[in-house]
C-alpha cells in the first residue's frame, strides 16, 4: 500500500534531503520527522504549509495524486492517481 509516510519519504529522497533537513525546514525534530515516514504520526498542517517553500509537493503526500504543476501526460490525461 502506498501510504502519507512513504510518500513524504518519496518526495524527501526527490529532492535529495535527509531527514534532518526536512525536518529542520518544517519546524520539527529529526525524530518527528522519521514517525511521519514510519507512519506513526500525522504530520501537522503547520509543518506540512512549511517544507512546500522546499518544493515538496504537500498534495501528493496528502492525496496520492501529484499536484497540477508537475505536469506529466498521465495528469494530462486524466488517469486515476495512487
Amino acid at each position: 500500500m502506498n501510504t502519507y509516510g512513504e510518500r513524504l519519504k518519496k518526495e524527501r529522497l526527490r529532492l535529495q534531503l535527509t531527514q534532518a533537513q526536512l525536518a529542520d525546514a518544517g519546524g520539527v525534530g529529526r525524530h518527528a520527522q522519521s514517525c511521519y515516514e514510519r507512519d506513526i504520526t500525522l504530520p501537522r498542517a503547520d509543518y506540512l504549509s512549511a517544507i512546500t517553500l522546499l518544493g515538496i509537493d504537500v498534495l501528493y503526500i496528502i492525496t496520492g495524486c501529484p499536484s497540477l504543476h508537475f505536469d506529466t501526460p498521465e495528469k494530462l490525461r486524466g488517469d486515476r492517481c495512487v
